[in-house]
C-alpha cells in the first residue's frame, strides 16, 4: 500500500496569479524577477519562474489579483518568506519555480506598494 506522507502544516489552494518577487544576493545585490502561482496558502506560495533565488533566500513578493468587481481596485497580497525548494526542468523551463515558507503577509486593496492599509497576517 502506498502512503503519501505530506508535509505542510497548512492546505495549499490552486490560484493563478500574476508575481512580482525580489531578493538580495550574498554579495548584495539587489534581484528581482516575475512569475505565476501555481498555488498558495496561508504557510507557503510556489511560483512558477525561470528566474529562481537561491533556497533559503529572503524574498519579498507582490501577488497580484485583478479587481474583484467593476471600478475596484486590484486586490494584492504582499509576502515575505524564506525559499524552502527549487525546482528547475530544462526540458521545459516554464514550469520551474520555486516554493516559500510564509513568514509575514499583508493583504492591500488599492493601488500604493507603500501603504500599509490592509490586513497583516505575521503568523501566517
Amino acid at each position: 500500500m502506498n502512503t503519501l506522507v505530506q508535509l505542510r502544516e497548512a492546505v495549499r489552494y490552486p490560484v493563478r496569479a500574476s508575481v512580482l518577487f525580489s531578493w538580495d544576493e550574498a554579495r548584495g545585490i539587489h534581484l528581482e524577477g516575475t512569475g505565476v502561482t501555481r498555488d498558495m496558502g496561508i504557510k507557503g506560495v510556489f511560483v512558477y519562474s525561470m528566474v529562481l533565488p537561491p533556497k533559503n533566500a529572503s524574498v519579498d513578493m507582490e501577488v497580484a489579483f485583478p479587481p474583484l468587481r467593476e471600478n475596484a481596485p486590484p486586490v494584492r497580497i504582499h509576502v515575505r518568506g524564506r525559499i524552502v525548494r527549487t525546482e528547475s526542468n530544462r526540458v521545459d523551463p516554464v514550469h520551474a519555480g520555486f516554493a516559500i515558507t510564509s513568514e509575514s503577509t499583508i493583504l492591500r486593496s488599492g493601488e500604493h506598494d507603500d501603504s500599509e492599509e490592509g490586513k497583516r497576517c505575521d503568523r501566517c
